[in-house]
Protein backbone atom coordinates (compact mmCIF):
# COMPACT_ATOMS: atom_id res chain seq x y z
CA UNK A 1 0.00 0.00 0.00
CA UNK A 2 0.87 3.51 -0.41
CA UNK A 3 1.44 5.75 2.33
CA UNK A 4 1.31 9.29 2.27
CA UNK A 5 1.52 12.06 5.08
CA UNK A 6 0.26 15.13 3.75
CA UNK A 7 0.24 16.79 7.50
CA UNK A 8 2.53 17.09 10.44
CA UNK A 9 2.31 15.15 13.39
CA UNK A 10 1.35 16.77 16.23
CA UNK A 11 2.78 15.09 19.69
CA UNK A 12 0.51 16.40 22.47
CA UNK A 13 0.41 12.69 23.92
CA UNK A 14 3.72 10.63 24.48
CA UNK A 15 1.91 7.21 23.16
CA UNK A 16 1.20 9.27 19.96
CA UNK A 17 4.55 8.12 18.26
CA UNK A 18 5.09 4.91 18.56
CA UNK A 19 1.36 3.99 18.03
CA UNK A 20 1.88 6.35 14.78
CA UNK A 21 4.78 4.68 13.17
CA UNK A 22 3.58 0.64 14.45
CA UNK A 23 0.60 2.12 12.45
CA UNK A 24 1.95 3.07 9.38
CA UNK A 25 3.91 0.34 9.40
CA UNK A 26 1.18 -2.22 9.54
CA UNK A 27 -0.51 0.07 6.33
CA UNK A 28 2.48 -0.35 4.55
CA UNK A 29 2.37 -4.42 4.76
CA UNK A 30 -1.23 -4.91 3.46
CA UNK A 31 -1.70 -6.24 0.43
CA UNK A 32 -5.13 -6.25 -0.33
CA UNK A 33 -8.53 -4.30 1.02
CA UNK A 34 -9.87 -7.34 2.98
CA UNK A 35 -6.59 -7.42 4.98
CA UNK A 36 -6.58 -3.39 5.51
CA UNK A 37 -9.76 -3.27 7.03
CA UNK A 38 -9.16 -6.78 9.15
CA UNK A 39 -5.64 -4.53 10.31
CA UNK A 40 -7.19 -1.27 10.96
CA UNK A 41 -10.28 -3.32 13.13
CA UNK A 42 -7.55 -5.77 14.97
CA UNK A 43 -5.35 -2.41 15.19
CA UNK A 44 -7.88 -0.41 17.12
CA UNK A 45 -8.95 -2.94 19.29
CA UNK A 46 -5.08 -3.35 20.58
CA UNK A 47 -4.25 0.39 21.12
CA UNK A 48 -6.13 3.45 21.27
CA UNK A 49 -6.86 4.89 17.66
CA UNK A 50 -9.91 6.09 18.49
CA UNK A 51 -8.88 8.08 21.40
CA UNK A 52 -5.99 9.84 19.22
CA UNK A 53 -7.46 9.76 15.81
CA UNK A 54 -10.53 9.63 13.27
CA UNK A 55 -10.20 7.02 10.47
CA UNK A 56 -12.05 5.24 7.41
CA UNK A 57 -13.05 4.31 4.08
CA UNK A 58 -13.58 6.24 1.12
CA UNK A 59 -13.91 4.89 -1.78
CA UNK A 60 -10.68 4.00 -2.99
CA UNK A 61 -8.58 5.19 -0.03
CA UNK A 62 -8.06 5.01 3.27
CA UNK A 63 -7.80 8.31 5.38
CA UNK A 64 -6.33 8.90 9.10
CA UNK A 65 -6.94 12.65 10.78
CA UNK A 66 -5.61 13.90 14.08
CA UNK A 67 -8.85 14.20 16.61
CA UNK A 68 -6.83 17.35 18.29
CA UNK A 69 -5.76 20.55 16.37
CA UNK A 70 -2.14 21.69 17.01
CA UNK A 71 -1.67 25.09 18.09
CA UNK A 72 1.25 26.64 16.41
CA UNK A 73 3.73 29.14 17.81
CA UNK A 74 3.91 32.59 16.36
CA UNK A 75 6.83 35.06 16.18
Amino acid sequence: MEVRIESMICVWDDAIPTMFLEFVNLLTLTTSEGELRKSVKEFAEKHELDKFFLYGFGSHHFYIIRKSKCSRVSK
